[in-house]
């Protein structure tokens, strides 16, 4: 079962509901309890809000004083005025880290949230439950049909095809990119998204962030040398991008992505 963490009011003003305010110093287990129930909640707002902070809305200085709260460190740099800081979480008992940074701007508003998932091989079943919410299948289901899906793959020196699959909603200012390996049968390489490590990439729809934007500043290994190596849904499957929501907003689905080996 699942652990869940009630919230208490905070002396810090909110911008959604209020924060919870455990002690200092967080035992791993009250680390555990608190993330599950941010993964769980998402501190009560839809993307791009993570955690109850929003991106173009709230001010760092807030969500430093709740991290600090917890007894975390916020390491920190600025440039031309504009600033990035990050912060880690661990769910030990399912070998989950939650790594999160902060882009902000000069007058000390976040624009940017990226926050990364990774879990380790056999522990694919906790992964799965704690990241329930942006699983491939609920993601498409809560926030609709992407504008773009994209994907990348290639021979690494294992001989293994890791893939990357991207969905770019930039009406609601988010990018989802989601890591497995594929399997190669003959000529054909199947994708079956398990999304043992999920990437998200968050910001105020204002903006009107491309995804070469998003490259440029270079959060969470998505340099703007590798965007050139993406490649649109439709032109390396059969599917379009309606069909992709279509077939993969269903929860218990279980279809793969076929594309001819020799694209890649």
């Amino acid at each position: 079962e699942v652990p869940t963490y009630t919230p208490t009011p905070s002396p810090i003003p909110p911008t959604r509901t209020p924060r919870p305010t455990p002690a200092p110093t967080m035992t791993a287990d009250e680390e555990q309890a608190l993330v599950l129930g941010l993964l769980g909640d998402n501190g009560g707002c839809r993307l791009p809000c993570w955690w109850g902070f929003t991106p173009g809305e709230t001010r760092w200085q807030e969500a430093q004083r709740f991290f600090l709260s917890l007894g975390k460190k916020v390491p920190g740099g600025s440039d031309n005025g504009s600033s990035s800081h990050g912060v880690a979480f661990d769910v030990p008992q399912h070998q989950l880290m939650i790594r999160q940074a902060y882009l902000v701007d000069a007058d000390g508003i976040i624009y940017m949230t990226s926050v990364l998932a990774v879990g380790l091989p056999g522990y694919e079943e906790e992964f799965a439950q704690d990241l329930n919410s942006y699983l491939l299948s609920q993601l498409l289901a809560a926030y609709g049909q992407p504008s773009e899906v994209l994907f990348r793959t290639y021979l690494d020196q294992e001989g293994m095809y890791p893939f990357h699959l991207l969905l770019y909603y930039p009406e609601q200012g988010i990018m989802v990119r989601y890591i497995d390996l594929a399997e190669r049968e003959g000529e054909v390489l199947r994708f079956c998204p398990k999304q043992p490590g999920i990437t998200l990439w968050l910001w105020s729809p204002e903006r009107r962030m491309t995804i070469m934007d998003i490259a440029i500043i270079g959060v969470e290994g998505f340099p703007e040398n590798e965007v050139a190596y993406f490649r649109p849904l439709e032109e390396v499957t059969d599917l379009s991008v309606e069909q992709f929501h279509q077939t993969f907003a269903q929860p218990d689905n279980n279809t793969c992505l076929e594309t001819p080996a020799e694209l890649w």
